[in-house]
Parts: structure tokens; sequence; C-alpha cells
């Protein structure tokens, strides 16, 4: 069982993996490609060279913008995913590195690293892509000790109570789903309520409705569609998660103030 795992991939931007959290440590090179990164509390743009070390548990996810990718409409990133248990075998197996691994155990937010430290990271995962499973075991220590120094927290991750777990599962479950039809019921059963104790909570702790909240989702995925892609309105309006042209537009104007057709012409 790998207790590491190191991915380089070229992918086109759909595919990208949506907000989510793990259990393990994520670090992500982001090569081609450009667009917004939401990690726990903070949204910020990024471009090639970004460079980021998320601990477990925490939501994240980068949006790429699909007119920044290589000739072959691709973007590239190198993620390396460290379990915990690979962290204790380091400090069992080599005791001057125990240090180096409590050191990286403090990061309680995700967190960037200096320019010089960022390259010299940089340039070890670029290396990784090259080796053999034995040289990259060799190379992960000098990655690990190269982590453990001057990172920079990014934003301030609160660690949520239940309520905002379950806004959190809420805002995942919402962000893997939209594009398909999601009921009061399904996303009430998601969070272990009934239908009406959910939409009192929700409407509690956000100031809104689901479906409100659902929609804003949707519109902002369409917007994106819309400017990033110049995606027709009705393909905008369907790959967004709605089911219904007009009621699309008379949303979308809602809450952006123009119409799509608008928005798609920059």
């Amino acid at each position: 069982m790998n207790l590491y795992t190191f991915d380089h991939v070229k992918l086109t931007p759909d595919k990208q993996i949506a907000l989510h959290s793990q259990e393990s440590w994520e670090l992500s090179y982001v090569v081609t490609g450009r667009g917004e990164r939401e990690i726990g509390d903070t949204t910020e743009p990024f471009a090639p060279g970004d460079l980021v070390l998320v601990p477990p548990g925490i939501p994240h996810c980068w949006h790429f913008d699909p007119r920044s990718t290589d000739k072959g409409g691709r973007i590239e990133n190198i993620t390396v995913a460290l379990d915990e248990a690979f962290l204790d075998k380091v400090a069992s197996a080599f005791p001057a590195l125990a240090e180096t691994v409590d050191a990286l155990r403090q990061y309680a937010d995700a967190v960037t690293f200096p320019k010089a430290q960022a390259q010299y990271i940089a340039s070890l995962l670029k290396q990784m892509c090259g080796e053999t499973e034995p040289e990259r075991a060799v190379s992960m220590l000098a990655l690990l000790c190269a982590l453990a120094r001057q990172g920079r927290a990014l934003g301030h991750y609160r660690k949520p109570d239940l309520n905002r777990q379950r806004l959190m599962q809420v805002r995942i479950y919402v962000s893997c789903n939209y594009n398909h039809p999601l009921s009061l019921d399904e996303i009430a059963r998601h969070v272990g309520m009934n239908r009406s104790a959910f939409c009192t909570f929700f409407r509690k702790h956000t100031g809104q409705t689901f479906v409100d909240y659902l929609n804003a989702y949707r519109v902002n995925i369409a917007h994106r569609l819309l400017v990033w892609e110049g995606m027709p309105v009705a393909e905008a309006c369907f790959a967004s998660g709605f089911n219904d042209v007009a009621y699309f537009c008379r949303t979308f104007k809602r809450y952006n103030g123009i119409p799509p057709s608008r928005a798609r012409k920059g």
C-alpha cells in the first residue's frame, strides 16, 4: 500500500476535481493554467507556478480558465499526497527527520512559500517526474525538508463546529452535483436532517433559502462558461444545472443585473 502518491497530469480544465477535502496532505503545483483557487475560507486568483500545500481536512479546488491551456487545450499540474502514516514512518525510520515532520505538522492552514523556496520545491517536483520509484522515494525526503521550512499561511481556516460542518457538506455536495437535478429532500438526507428541519437550519445560518443558494451557485458557473468559454446561452443554461432557458435568463439577470447574452459578449 502506497503511503504517498505522485501524479503528473495533463487534462482538460473540466476534468479537474471539484471542491473536496481528504485525510492526506496535498501539495499542488500548477505548471500550465490560471484561474481561481478556493481553499478553506479563501478564494484567490492563481497562475502558472502556483504552489500550495493543503493540510488534511481543508476543502479546496482549483477553477481553471479554459482559455489558459496548452495547444492541446489541456492544463498541467503535479500533485503529491502524503498520508499521516507516511510521516510517522519517516520520523520512525529517520530520527534525524523527526523534527522536520513535527514542523510540517504545525501547519494548521494551507501555505504558500517564498519565491526562492517555491522555485526549489518546483524543481524537485519536475525532477521527480522522470525518476524511478526508488529515486523518487529519496527525493520525497528532500521534499519533506523543503516543505517544513518557511511556509506562509494562506488565509485562516477555522475548523467547523457541527453547524459549519453541515454547511460545508452542503457546499461540497452542490459543487459536485450542481449540474444534476437537486431536491430539498436529497440534500437534507445528505446532511442527516429532514426537509423541514434543513430548510429552517439553512435559512437561519445563511440568510437565504437553499434554492436561492443553489441558483446563485449555478449562475456563477454559467457566468464562467459564458465569459471564459464563450459558450452559447442555451448550452450554459443546461451545463450549469438549469433545465429551462427562460427561467435561467431571468435568474441570471436577477443576480448579475444583465442578461446572459450580454455577459457572453464580454
